[in-house]
C-alpha cells in the first residue's frame, strides 16, 4: 500500500483543509517529517491510519477527540486518503462522529460518523463506489484489500513512538503476550488449554468411575465382588422353592374362592327372587290409579274432535274486539287533526304580517357590516402596532444584552485557558503513573506468590518429614510382616510333612520318595499351621507391602513438589530483584502511592476533557452570538420602521370612522341580534307554511282510517253470528251436556303425553317382573340356600396364605434380580474404566508435554514463540551490527537450567568488545534506540513474511533519533537508504536538525495560534 495524497480538515491540530502530495516527494523517497514538538507531525500518522481502519496509531485517542479546537465551528472533520495497492487507486474518506451547528435555528446537532470507499481510474477520475457510507462495511472491504487488520498494520507499516523500546525492555512474561498478539499464537495456547482440559476431564471421569463402581457394590450392600457371585450362587435355588410355594397357594387360593363365587350367586338368585316378589305386590297397589288415567284420555280425546269449531268462533270474537278498537283510535285522530289544523291557519296569517319588517332589518345590517369591518381593521392594525412596537423593544434590549453576555464568555474562555495550562502542565508530569502502577503491581503479585510459596514450602516441609517417619515405620512393618509370612508357610510345610508321615506303612513305597522304608518319618507337632492361617499372614505381608508403596508414592510426591516449589521461589526472586527482599508493606505503600497518583492523573484528564468541552462549548456559544448580533441590530432598525409605519395607517383610519361607530363589540352585538330577528322571522314564515301542509295531509289521512275502520266492524259482525251458530250444532252432537264439561275434558299435549306414558310404564313394567318370578321359580326349584359364613373364611384363609408366599418369593426373586444388575453394571462400569485409563493415557501425555510439565518445563506457545523470537533477533542483528560498528548483536537468553517456566523469550545484548552477554537494559540511551530501531525493522519483516507474503510498500517511523550521535545517525539513515532503495516509501518523524541536511525531501508542520499547516519541500525525483 502506497499513499498518494492525504486530505486532513479541522483534525488535531490542523484547523482548515491540508491537502500532502506524497507523490510530489519522488518515487520510493526518503522523507523527513519535521516540526516542533506539538505541531503536529504524529498527526499525519494518526490521520493516515485514521482513513484506512477509523482508529489513531496508538489507538489511545478516540476519534472523535481529534477534532480541532481552532477550527471553525461549521466546518467539519473529516479525512480522504488516495492510495495505490497493487497498481490500483482507491479513495477512502472518513467522517468521525462530531456536533456541528444546525441548518436552521440556533444550538447544535450531532454527525454520526461516515465513509466512503472509491476505486478510481488512471486519471483520478472515480470509477465504482465500492461503500457508500456504512464505518463498518469501509473497515472490513480495506482489510480485506490490504490484507492486514489495524493492529498489523501498526506493528509493520507505522512504528508509533516509544512502544518498541517498551518490547526491547520488556520482561519475558510481557513479550510473551506482545509476541503472542504478534504473531496470532493464540491457537497453540487453546491447544494447551484443550488438552489440558480434555485430561481433566478424562481425570475426573476416571475417578468418578471409580466412586460409581464403589456405589453400585454399597447400594447391594455387597463387599466386593467375589460376595457378589457367592451370594448369586445361594440365592437361585432359593428363589425357585419359593416360586413353587407360592404356585401352589395360588391354586388353593383360587379353588376357595371359586367354591365362595357359586355360592354367592346361589345366594343373590334367591334375594333377587324375594325382591321380585315385593316388587310385584307394591306395583299392583297402582291399579286403581292407572284405570282413572285411562278414563281422561278417553274424555280428552271427544274433546279434541271440537277444538276446531271453538278455535274458529274464539278467532272471530277476537277480530270483532279488534275493529271496536281501531274505531275508537281513529275517531280520536280524526277530533285532533281537525284542532291542529285550524291552529296552522291562525299561525300562517301571523307569520304573513312580520314577514312585511324584512327590508328595513337587512338595509340595516349591510350597514354595519361596513361599520364593523372598518373598525375590525382599526383593531388590527392597533394591535400590529403594539406588537412591533414590543418587538422593537425586545430586540434592543436583547441586543443589549447579548454584547454584555459576548464579553463575558471572553473572560470566561480567557480563565478556562489558564486552567488548562496548569492541568495539562500536571498531566504530564503524572504521565508515567498507570504504566509505572502495572509494574508495581505485577511485583506485588510476584511477592505474594513468593510469600505464599514459601508458607507452602515450610507446609511441604513438615508434610515430608512426618511422611518419612511413616515411610520408616511402614517398612518396618513389611518386613515384619515378610518375616511372619515366611514363618507360617515353613511351618505348614511342616505339618503336611508330618500328616504324610501318618499314612506310611512298612514295604510300602513313600508318596513322596518312592522308598519302601521310612527310618526317621516327621512327628505332628503341637505348633501346627493351617492353611488359612498362611493364606492370612500372605494377606497381612501384602497389606503391609501396598501400605509401604502408598506412603513412598506419598514421599516422592512431596518431594517433587518441595522441589518445584524451590524453583518457582527462586523464578519470582530472579524477577523481583532487590524487592524479594524489602518488606512487603514497603512494596504495597509504593502501590499505594502510584495507584494515587493514577487516580489523580485520571482526575486531571477528566478536569481536562470538561475545561475542553467547556471551552469548545464557550466558542461555539461565542460565534453564534457574534453571528447573531450582526443580524440583530438590523432586525432593530427594522423593527422600528415598521412600528412608525403602522402608527400612521391607524390614526388615518381612525378618523374615517363616526365616534359611535368605533366600538366594534357593541356594533357586533347588534349586528347579531340583527341577524337573529331576520333568522327568526323566516324560519317563523317557513315553519308556518310546512305546518298548515303537514295538518292538512294528516286530517285526510284520519278520515280515511275512520272509514277503513267502520267497514271492519260490519264484516266481522257477520263472521261472529255465523260461527256462534256452528259451535252450538257440534256442542250438542257431542257426549257433553254443556260449555264446562268440555272445557273440563280438554288436555294439552303435554298433559295426554304423561297419562299415557303412566300407563305404558305401569303395563310394561308388570310383564317384566311376572316374566322375571317366573324364570327364578323355574332354577330354585330343587335348590336350597348356601352357607356363606364357612365359604368366606375359607377363601379368607387362603388369600393370606397366598399373600405370605408371594411376599418371601418377591423378596427372593427382588434380591436375585437387583445382584444381576449390579453384576450388569460392574461390567459395564469396568469397560468404561478401562477405555477412560486408554485414553487418559494419550491426553495425559499430550497435556503434560503441551503444558511444560516435563523436561525443560517449556509449553508449545513458548517454544513456538521463542523460534519466531530468534527469526526476529537474526533480522534485528544484521541491522544492529552495522549501527554498532559491529559491537552488538542481539541474541535470545536460554537457561533451562534454573526451571524458570517463562525462559527463552528474554534479550541479551552480545558485546564483541567484551566477548560476554548483558541485560539489554544496560545499553546507554542511544545503543537502546539504535537496538529498539533494529528489534522493530526485524520484528517488521518477519511480521510481513508470516503475514501471508504481503508486499508492504510503505514505513513511516515515529521514534526518538535526537538520542543518537552523528556516527550513529549517519549509520541509521543509510540503514533506512537501503530499504528506500529495495523500491519502499520511509516517512521518519523527527524535529532534529542533523537530519534535515541529510534528507532533503520533507514534509514540514508549522504550528500557530489559528492551527498547524504543512508543507513539502526538497527536489523531486
Amino acid at each position: 500500500m502506497t499513499p498518494l495524497t492525504l486530505t486532513i480538515q479541522a483534525f488535531g491540530p490542523f484547523a482548515g483543509s491540508e491537502t500532502i502530495d506524497f507523490t510530489a516527494l519522488g518515487r520510493s523517497p526518503l522523507f523527513l517529517i519535521n516540526g516542533p514538538t506539538g505541531a503536529g507531525k504524529s498527526s499525519i500518522l494518526d490521520a493516515l491510519c485514521f482513513a484506512l481502519y477509523g482508529q489513531t496509531t496508538g489507538n489511545e485517542r478516540d476519534p472523535a477527540q481529534m477534532r480541532c479546537d481552532q477550527a471553525d465551528a461549521s466546518l467539519l472533520t473529516e479525512v480522504t486518503l488516495d492510495f495505490r495497492l497493487r497498481g490500483v487507486d482507491y479513495r477512502v474518506r472518513r467522517v468521525p462522529q462530531q456536533e456541528r451547528p444546525k441548518a436552521r435555528g440556533e444550538g447544535t446537532t450531532t454527525h454520526n460518523a461516515e465513509a466512503q470507499l472509491w476505486r478510481l481510474k488512471a486519471d483520478g477520475d472515480v470509477e465504482t463506489c465500492l461503500v457508500a457510507r456504512k464505518v463498518n462495511d469501509a473497515t472490513a472491504e480495506l482489510q480485506t484489500l490490504i490484507g492486514l487488520d489495524a493492529n498489523q498494520f501498526r506493528q509493520v507499516m507505522v512504528l508509533p513512538q516509544g512502544k518498541f523500546r517498551e518490547l526491547l525492555l520488556a520482561g519475558s512474561k510481557e513479550r510473551e503476550v506482545i509476541f503472542s498478539q504478534l504473531f496470532q499464537t493464540q491457537i497453540f495456547q487453546r491447544i494447551e488449554e484443550r488438552l489440558r482440559t480434555q485430561a481433566n476431564q478424562i481425570e475426573r471421569a476416571v475417578s468418578d468411575h471409580r466412586q460409581h463402581i464403589s456405589g453400585i457394590l454399597a447400594g447391594g450392600e455387597l463387599e466386593s465382588e467375589a460376595a457378589l457371585g457367592q451370594e448369586l450362587e445361594a440365592l437361585t435355588p432359593q428363589v425357585d422353592q419359593a416360586r413353587q410355594r407360592f404356585e401352589t397357594a395360588q391354586q388353593q387360593r383360587r379353588s376357595a374362592e371359586k367354591q365362595r363365587d357359586e355360592a354367592m350367586a346361589l345366594q343373590r338368585q334367591f334375594e333377587a327372587r324375594d325382591q321380585l316378589a315385593a316388587d310385584k305386590a307394591r306395583h299392583l297397589e297402582q291399579h286403581a290409579e292407572i284405570e282413572s288415567c285411562k278414563e281422561r284420555l278417553a274424555q280428552s280425546t271427544h274433546a279434541q274432535a271440537l277444538r276446531p269449531q271453538r278455535a274458529a268462533l274464539d278467532q272471530a270474537q277476537q277480530t270483532l274486539n279488534t275493529a271496536q278498537a281501531e274505531q275508537r283510535l281513529a275517531q280520536a285522530a280524526l277530533a285532533t287533526q281537525r284542532t291542529n289544523a285550524e291552529q296552522a291557519q291562525q299561525a300562517l296569517e301571523v307569520a304573513r304580517q312580520r314577514q312585511a319588517e324584512l327590508p328595513a332589518l337587512r338595509e340595516r345590517h349591510r350597514q354595519l357590516g361596513e361599520f364593523i369591518h372598518k373598525s375590525q381593521q382599526l383593531s388590527e392594525l392597533q394591535a400590529r402596532f403594539k406588537t412591533v412596537q414590543a418587538t422593537w423593544q425586545h430586540a434592543d434590549s436583547a441586543l443589549k444584552r447579548d454584547e454584555a453576555q459576548l464579553d463575558n464568555i471572553r473572560q470566561q474562555g480567557e480563565a478556562i485557558s489558564v486552567n488548562l495550562e496548569r492541568l495539562q502542565t500536571e498531566f504530564q508530569q503524572l504521565a508515567s503513573a498507570p504504566a509505572e502502577l502495572s509494574r508495581h503491581n505485577d511485583l506485588l503479585t510476584q511477592r505474594q506468590e513468593l510469600d505464599e510459596l514459601a508458607r507452602q514450602a515450610r507446609e511441604l516441609t513438615s508434610q515430608q518429614q512426618q511422611a518419612t517417619e511413616t515411610l520408616n515405620r511402614l517398612q518396618s512393618e513389611a518386613e515384619h510382616a515378610q518375616l511372619h509370612a515366611t514363618e507360617q508357610e515353613m511351618r505348614w510345610h511342616q505339618g503336611q510333612a508330618a500328616l504324610l508321615a501318618l499314612t506310611l506303612e512298612q514295604d510300602v513305597p513313600c508318596p513322596v520318595c518312592g522308598s519302601l522304608e521310612h527310618p526317621a518319618p516327621a512327628v505332628d507337632s503341637a505348633n501346627v499351621v493351617s492353611q488359612a492361617q498362611v493364606e492370612e499372614a500372605r494377606m497381612a505381608q501384602e497389606q503391609a507391602r501396598q501400605a509401604r508403596q502408598g506412603a513412598e508414592r506419598h514421599h516422592h510426591q512431596l518431594t517433587q513438589q518441595i522441589n518445584y516449589n524451590t524453583e518457582q521461589a527462586q523464578r519470582l526472586a530472579q524477577q523481583l530483584g532487590e524487592w524479594a527482599s524489602h518488606p512487603l508493606a514497603e512494596l504495597q505503600n509504593a502501590c499505594e502511592g502510584l495507584r494515587r497518583q493514577v487516580q489523580r492523573r485520571e482526575s486531571v484528564e477528566r478536569e481536562i476533557s470538561q475545561q475542553n468541552t467547556a471551552r469548545e462549548a464557550l466558542r461555539r456559544e461565542w460565534g453564534a452570538l457574534d453571528k447573531q448580533l450582526k443580524t440583530q441590530r438590523s432586525e432593530v432598525e427594522k423593527a422600528k420602521e415598521e412600528a412608525l409605519r403602522l402608527e400612521s395607517q391607524r390614526d388615518q383610519l381612525s378618523q374615517s370612522l363616526p365616534e359611535d361607530a368605533r366600538d366594534p363589540e357593541a356594533m357586533r352585538r347588534t349586528l347579531t341580534e340583527l341577524e337573529h330577528q331576520i333568522a327568526q322571522l323566516e324560519k317563523a314564515w317557513e315553519s308556518a307554511q310546512q305546518m298548515l301542509s303537514t295538518s292538512q295531509t294528516q286530517l285526510a289521512r284520519a278520515e280515511e282510517q275512520l272509514r277503513g275502520a267502520n267497514e271492519r266492524i260490519e264484516r266481522s259482525e257477520q263472521t261472529l253470528k255465523q260461527v256462534q251458530t256452528e259451535w252450538q250444532t257440534a256442542l250438542q252432537a257431542s257426549p257433553f251436556g254443556d260449555e264446562a264439561a268440555f272445557q273440563a275434558a280438554q288436555l294439552d299435549d303435554a298433559q295426554r303425553q304423561e297419562l299415557t306414558r303412566q300407563v305404558e310404564a305401569y303395563q310394561r313394567r308388570l310383564a317384566e317382573l311376572e316374566g322375571a318370578l317366573e324364570n327364578y321359580q323355574t332354577q330354585l326349584a330343587e335348590k336350597t340356600p348356601p352357607n356363606m359364613a364357612a365359604l368366606n373364611s375359607l377363601a379368607e384363609a387362603a388369600q393370606v396364605e397366598e399373600n405370605t408366599q408371594l411376599e418371601a418369593w418377591r423378596g427372593l426373586d427382588g434380591r436375585l434380580t437387583t445382584l444381576r444388575g449390579i453384576r450388569q453394571k460392574l461390567a459395564t462400569a469396568q469397560t468404561a474404566q478401562a477405555e477412560l485409563e486408554a485414553q487418559y493415557q494419550l491426553w495425559g501425555t499430550l497435556s503434560e508435554v503441551a503444558n511444560g510439565r516435563t523436561g525443560h518445563r517449556i509449553s508449545l506457545q513458548r517454544f513456538v514463540l521463542g523460534v519466531l523470537l530468534d527469526d526476529v533477533l537474526i533480522q534485528a542483528s544484521e541491522r544492529l551490527v552495522r549501527m554498532s560498528r559491529g559491537r552488538y548483536q542481539l541474541v535470545r537468553r536460554e537457561d533451562p537450567s534454573k526451571g524458570n517456566r517463562a525462559s527463552g523469550l528474554e534479550l541479551d545484548v552480545a558485546d564483541t568488545y567484551t566477548g560476554k552477554n548483558r541485560s539489554v537494559a544496560t545499553l546507554s540511551g542511544g545503543e537502546s534506540f539504535m537496538a529498539a530501531l533494529s528489534l522493530a525493522l526485524g520484528l517488521s519483516d518477519v511480521v510481513q513474511a508470516y503475514a501471508g507474503g504481503i508486499q508492504l510498500d510503505t514505513l513511516f517511523i515515529d521514534e526518538g533519533f535526537g538520542s543518537l550521535d552523528q556516527d550513529a545517525l549517519d549509520q541509521a539513515i543509510a540503514m533506512l537508504s537501503e530499504l528506500q532503495m529495495g523500491g519502499r516509501m520511509i516517512g521518519v518523524i523527527s524535529h532534529v536538525s542533523e537530519l534535515k541536511e541529510q534528507m532533503p525531501v520533507r514534509i514540514d508542520v508549522r504550528a500557530s495560534r489559528q492551527g498547524s499547516s504543512v508543507e513539502v519541500k526538497g527536489a523531486l525525483l
